[in-house]
């Protein structure tokens, strides 16, 4: 038991120690970046290598649900860190209570460890992916007004990188470097969507290709994008807010048998001790958890397809 256990940890702790280096020479990169180019330029090349170019990473990215493009809030040492310590509490709680065989538990606490970070890093994604929908209408209306007062798309771009918040701001600081090198602004425009799979981001692609190639008003057109993505963002909240009680009644659900089951346990041990010290009581325990992880990603499933734009 101690020789699996000690090598899925030891496992966690080279992921973790591998991020942390590869984070420690991206550091150094853009240090030398920053000397050898503009500063205004350099902040976003790194950005832009790494979405241009396949990583020798990317199986392992795909794995834990990475992707590098991406701005996060934790750390990756963190969240690797979080699912070593989801994988040791496990191995705690079977010391104490369950006594399952090495081999299970080396199982199960490798399966936990990879559903912690990838829990982690996909709520990360999601959370960016909304905050950039949300801000999308903000940059149309000020690429609108930019265009409208005369001035060219691109200084549009330059205005959203510098006065929008992050993460849009960050995005566009990306589109104005791949500008600098030459790239149309509608395929950079597309990048962001590219990288981010909000579909709206092809829209305002599409709708900046036609206009830049056939001719028209670009103002206008873009008023009625903004317009359109306005109301697809009010949609969407409206929609989150009338699932709302739904999500909570499926958290709840989730949530009652471990709290139930903890009362039981605190009130009186001997009832439930069956579940823990008996090889039927295993199965039961074991058929119980995996039907409330099952019946909680098939609900989430559901409140993702019905309020889906």
């Amino acid at each position: 038991m101690s020789t699996a256990l000690i090598i899925v940890l030891a496992l966690l702790l080279c992921a973790t120690i591998t991020t942390l280096w590869l984070d420690s020479r991206q550091r150094r990169m853009e240090r030398q970046i920053e000397i050898a180019l503009p500063t205004s330029e350099a902040a976003t090349l790194v950005s832009i290598r790494r979405a241009a170019k396949a990583s020798r990473w990317d199986m392992l990215h795909r794995i834990v649900n990475y992707q590098a493009d991406i701005v996060y809030v934790l750390h990756p040492a963190y969240v690797f860190l979080a699912g070593a310590l989801a994988a040791g509490l496990l191995v705690y709680a079977n010391h104490r209570l369950l006594e399952w065989s090495a081999s299970v538990v080396s199982i199960i606490a490798a399966g936990v460890a990879l559903l912690a970070v990838r829990g982690v890093f996909g709520w990360q994604r999601s959370r960016f992916i909304n905050q950039v929908f949300r801000q999308l209408p903000d940059a149309i209306q000020l690429v609108t007004s930019t265009v409208r007062s005369g001035l060219p798309v691109n200084e549009a771009f330059r205005a959203i990188a510098r006065e929008m918040p992050e993460p849009t701001s960050g995005q566009f600081k990306i589109v104005c470097s791949e500008l600098a090198m030459g790239t149309a602004p509608e395929e950079a425009v597309e990048g962001i969507y590219q990288r981010t799979l909000v579909p709206e981001y092809a829209m305002f692609a599409v709708t900046l290709a036609v206009q830049l190639r056939a001719g028209g008003s670009l103002a206008e057109t873009l008023q009625i994008l903004a317009d359109t993505v306005s109301q697809r963002v009010a949609l969407a909240a409206r929609a989150k807010a009338l699932a709302g009680e739904v999500i909570f009644s499926s958290r709840a659900l989730s949530l009652s048998p471990f709290i139930i089951g903890g009362l039981l346990y605190a009130i009186n041990p001997q009832s439930i001790d069956l579940l823990f010290y008996d090889p039927t009581g295993n199965v039961l325990l074991a058929y119980a958890l995996g039907s409330v992880v099952v019946g909680h990603f098939v609900i989430r499933w559901m409140i993702k397809r019905e309020t889906a734009l």
